[in-house]
């Protein structure tokens, strides 16, 4: 009896467990609705934080947001769409006021399960980094930028050399060397260009040595430059992960090291020679020929100085025609064979002399014979005093300061305009320049002149340019001079302050410590009374300043203290009465600037990164503030305080919580507005601030989001700039101020417009500003249907050809893009187009019914990106083709084929994706071919450029290409293919019975043709049903060339195929 009682109460505990629950649904369904809202609440505010962390790794570091990151804010979105439903849903059932079983049974269950699913999800969102540093996607590009390089009859036998010498398998490194200034830089980008065209490499990562060996550094730049992250200390440790990057690279990799002094061990920084030699070569380029004995370099070349006939032709396209008339010819021919057939000094002189009289040549031509030997090693007295004469013959004292500032930076720096600029304005030496704008223009002007007499190198990216190293060795020697008083050590590798003569110091008044390793300032104060520019960036183990450090620099005029470890500034830093530049970027640990409030004269503050706490009281110290960067500056401090900025022109921030009307009003001068998130409170969108036509007029540059509850939208793709970009939410009708800040918008994002139309006669956006918009962003928007109103879609007014990015999301009602016969007659610049979430898109281009002609649309579309579109059938329609495409992203779509053609009786003629590199496609549930099967299909090869190819989740996909189609995707190399349940095999031969039956004996004959000819990359994962690669014949063995391949969780995938992989 007692074991039946026993038995009874086990069986009725386990019953009742389930009972309890779901009488709990129905009985606690408003509690659990009620809880769930307030789980959510925190699940909200944690993607908000985890959103601005990707927004700052996105925009500030360009770096690549982790997969895991975008999987959970995507399932936080439907997680929010979920938890709205059930909301609506309860709202209905309280409104009707009577007990519905059923319905309360329901809802409790639902919201129960997401309140499991939100206490996962706020888990998860818990991460310790949200990005990674991402191959660059185009370093080699930027590292061999060679502009003006001319190619000498003496330089082309070296460079058929080199090359030869590459693909010889026992070179492992070669060696060019020769003085300064004759050309060995230019020489080997000049190599490393050709090199990566014959496909010799893959990559080119290219390091400027100079003389102080900083073995960290190398590592560094190289790592960057091939993708990967050293976060180590040791040197030993960062060469090891380096040796295995390099020897385990799918590409192979040219390794350029310039400008070393001295011999260097490569296995220290982690090159392993001759053992990665298969993955792996170096050239190096140096002034001694020592250097390449010692480093047992394979090919030692001699860069010699170039003939007198090429001298003078680079020296007569430097100084211009006019070297040829009678007057100056001679004199001309004299002044080019002193400079020794030296490119460097024949391009500097050559272009210093353009359009002199005959009367400055023959001064010239006396001070170079006159000219001694001067003290650089390695480089000739011809290159030294043909830099030192472009110098002298700079028309102003402003080019000859902005020249001399350049030398400030370690070797090969990119050199910012806008620091160079601030650095100006700080010293006073820009005269007659009001502004700031004025003075970026002056500045810039000033580098174009520098840049055409020789004496700079301009970067490939906009707003930086460059010095050559023999050109900045003289600068420094002319800065050191008296009249100049330049000290500059920067980039030595110092570990502590430089012990120099008293004496030195009194008169010194540029001294640059720019990215050394100084870990302690001096204890005592720093007699350097005249000191006006001091930089101590990125010595990023400066921790602490002694309080008395500035006691004695009053006459201090622009301070660099960023990328340091700094966590107060001193008290002696009130001394610095005359300070006008503060630099502080990414002083990440600096808490306390309560002594800035002496700083009456500060005009320029960069804070960006700095995580302030103790803030300075008043706001005297603002009086003069001009520019001000407070990115990453979380301290609520300036928002409080920026309407008393009275004299500010440029403010950069990211949160603005106060009056934005206010802040117009009382900022009357400001050019630049970059804000990424107004909280404005007094609903300014809405109201004039003043005159209506005056301060979107003054406003230059900007960047305002005006979306107050809602995360700030990002770009899901890389822009040229985004120096005028607006972020609009359209609850509510524009004021006219807005309406003129449009018309100067290149980059609009507007979110939850009630329209039906974006572009309409009748919308609250007047059309005409589309027509100058370089990048468009639309989301949210619950009443779209279309983009284009009929009616406009034909006004020649209404243009979209300046267009370079679109990115459309989250629109439900949209059933289409933009009309086939439009595209053809605008948006030709289009180059970037992105479609999510927009469930009930039925086509993107439609066209005209019947239409049969091939129609080639948006010839400058380069990435296609759709995702979450359940309703689109076909990438594109019949005849529609895409001819630059390269890169095609399908997700979450219910495309069933990538090629299609609904009208069997007609044959398309050409393939619609004649450009495609990448394709990717994610978890489309109704695709069932790549391309469609109608016969009139068989006769057309397409995907023949087809590079990479990744399939994931494809449940319906049961092959993917006939044995015909394979074999001419010559190009394709990377194949990925996980998690499609029901792929059978890869490949397979089914064009007709014939070809499958004499397919099967194909192995044996020498006539095979692989599929796939040159794949070197595969992943089979995941893939259950899995037989086979080529059915019905497996590829011989001679196919098999991959050099990296995964193939896991295929438990019936044929043995051969695996045995000989």
């Amino acid at each position: 009896m007692d074991f039946l009682s026993s038995i009874t109460g086990v069986i009725f505990d386990h019953a009742w467990g389930p009972i309890r629950r779901h009488i709990g649904y129905l009985i606690s369904y408003n509690s659990n609705i009620n809880k769930l809202e307030r789980k959510f609440d925190k699940l909200d505010a944690l993607r908000k934080d985890v959103q601005e962390r990707v927004d700052a790794a996105r925009r500030e570091r360009l770096e690549e947001v982790n997969n895991a990151v975008q999987t959970w804010l995507k399932n936080v979105d439907s997680m929010e769409e979920d938890v709205k439903k059930i909301k609506e849903k309860a709202a209905v059932i309280s409104n009707k006021h009577f007990l519905h079983i059923g319905l309360h049974y329901k809802l409790g269950k639902e919201a129960a399960n997401h309140i499991k699913t939100t206490d996962d999800l706020i888990r998860e969102g818990k991460f310790d980094s949200v990005s990674h540093k991402g191959p660059p996607p185009s370093t080699t590009d930027a590292l061999l930028y060679n502009k003006d390089y001319v190619i000498f009859d003496s330089r082309k036998s070296h460079v058929k050399k080199i090359l030869e010498a590459l693909k010889y398998e026992a070179v492992h490194s070669i060696g060019i060397w020769g003085m300064g200034g004759v050309g060995k830089t230019m020489l080997v980008k000049d190599v490393a260009k050709q090199a990566k065209k014959q496909s010799l490499f893959g990559e080119v990562v290219m390091v400027t040595v100079s003389q102080n060996i900083d073995l960290k550094r190398i590592q560094t730049v190289m790592a960057e430059s091939l993708g990967l992250v050293l976060m180590e200390e040791s040197v030993e440790v960062r060469a090891v992960k380096l040796a295995d990057r390099l020897r385990g690279t799918e590409k192979k990799v040219m390794v350029i090291l310039d400008d070393l002094w001295e011999p260097l061990h490569l296995s220290d920084v982690g090159i392993q020679l001759p053992e990665m030699a298969g993955t792996c070569k170096v050239m190096i380029t140096t002034r001694n020929k020592y250097v390449c004995e010692r480093m047992s370099c394979g090919e030692i070349i001699e860069l010699k100085i170039l003939s007198d006939e090429e001298s003078w032709n680079l020296f007569k396209s430097r100084a211009g025609d006019a070297v040829e008339s009678p007057t100056i010819r001679k004199l001309a021919q004299k002044v080019a064979r002193e400079c020794a057939g030296l490119p460097l000094s024949l391009v500097v002189l050559g272009t210093a002399l353009k359009d002199k009289s005959s009367e400055t040549w023959e001064t010239v031509l006396m001070r170079l014979k006159r000219s001694k030997e001067v003290d650089l090693p390695g480089v000739s007295k011809q290159v030294i005093q043909s830099i030192r004469l472009s110098f002298d013959f700079l028309e102003s004292e402003a080019a000859k300061s902005c020249f001399l500032h350049c030398c400030l930076y370690p070797e090969d720096w990119e050199i910012k305009k806008e620091e160079l600029m601030h650095m100006m304005v700080g010293r006073g030496l820009l005269a007659d320049v009001e502004t700031l704008k004025e003075a970026q223009t002056r500045v810039d002007l000033l580098l174009d002149q520098l840049n055409a007499c020789g004496l700079l190198l301009q970067s490939e990216y906009e707003g930086l340019v460059k010095m050559h190293d023999v050109v900045r060795d003289v600068a420094i020697q002319i800065g050191a001079a008296a009249n100049h008083a330049f000290y500059v050590r920067a980039g030595q590798g110092l570990e502590e302050w430089p012990r120099t003569i008293e004496s030195e110091m009194q008169n010194c008044r540029q001294l640059s410590l720019m990215d050394n390793d100084i870990e302690d300032l001096p204890p005592d104060p720093m007699q350097y009374p005249k000191l006006e520019m001091l930089i101590l960036r990125h010595n990023i183990r400066l921790s602490s300043i002694p309080e008395m450090f500035f006691l004695h620099m009053g006459s201090l005029m622009v301070l660099d203290l960023s990328r340091t470890d700094i966590e107060s500034l001193p008290e002696s830093f009130s001394c610095l009465t005359n300070l006008r530049v503060l630099n502080l970027v990414g002083c990440f640990s600096l808490k306390d600037i309560a002594h800035i409030n002496g700083l009456k004269r500060l005009e320029i503050l960069i804070m960006l990164g700095c995580q302030v706490s103790i803030v300075p009281k008043g706001v005297g110290w603002t009086q003069n503030l001009r520019f001000v960067n407070l990115y990453q500056v979380m301290n609520d401090y300036f928002s409080k305080e920026l309407t008393s900025f009275h004299r500010l022109e440029q403010l950069f921030m990211d949160k603005f919580e106060g009056s934005f009307r206010e802040l117009i009003i009382n900022l009357r001068y400001l050019t630049h507005l970059f804000i990424k998130k107004v909280v404005d409170l007094d609903d300014s969108l809405l109201h004039e601030l003043g005159s209506p036509s005056c301060w979107p007029d003054r406003l230059v540059k900007f960047r305002l989001s005006f979306v107050e509850h809602e995360m700030p939208l990002s770009w899901p793709f890389q822009m040229d700039n985004n120096e005028r970009e607006l972020q609009l939410m359209g609850t509510k009708p524009l004021a006219v101020w807005v309406k003129k800040l449009l018309e100067k918008t290149k980059q609009l994002i507007l979110i939850k417009f009630q329209e039906t139309e974006l572009i309409s006669i009748n919308s609250d956006i007047p059309p005409f500003v589309f027509s100058s918009l370089e990048y468009l962003a639309v989301s949210n928007w619950p009443k779209l249907t279309k983009l284009l109103d009929n009616e406009l879609s034909l006004h020649e007014e209404i243009s979209l050809n300046q267009l370079k990015g679109m990115y459309i999301k989250n629109c439900p009602g949209l059933t289409n893009l933009i009309p086939s016969s439009f595209c053809q007659q605008s948006m030709q610049k289009l180059e970037y187009l992105v479609i999510d979430d927009c469930p009930m898109v039925l086509e993107l281009f439609p066209c005209d019914q019947g239409a049969h002609n091939i129609t080639e649309l948006l010839p400058g579309l380069r990435t296609l990106d759709l995702n979450n579109l359940q309703s689109l059938q076909n990438v594109l329609q019949p005849f529609q083709c895409l001819p630059n495409l390269e890169n095609l992203y399908i997700v979450d779509c219910g495309v069933r084929y990538v090629v299609s053609s609904e009208m069997e009786t007609v044959a398309i003629l050409a393939d619609p994706f004649p450009a495609l590199e990448n394709l990717y496609i994610e978890n489309c549930q109704e695709m069932s071919d790549m391309i469609s099967p109608p016969a009139s299909l068989q006769a057309q090869c397409f995907f023949q450029g087809l590079r990479k190819l990744f399939i994931r989740s494809c449940l319906r996909l049961k092959h993917l290409f006939s044995y015909k189609q394979a074999i001419s995707m010559q190009h394709l190399s990377r194949l990925y293919i996980k998690d499609c349940v029901a792929l059978g095999v890869v490949v397979i031969s089914k064009e007709n019975e014939e070809e499958a039956s004499s397919s099967t004996h194909a192995a044996d004959r020498e006539s095979y043709n692989s599929p796939f000819p040159n794949l070197r990359d595969l992943a089979l994962d995941d893939l259950p049903q899995l037989t086979a690669f080529h059915h019905p014949t497996a590829p011989p063995v001679e196919w098999l060339h991959l050099t990296k391949y995964t193939i896991r969780r295929c438990p019936k995938l044929q043995e051969p195929f695996k045995e000989r992989i």
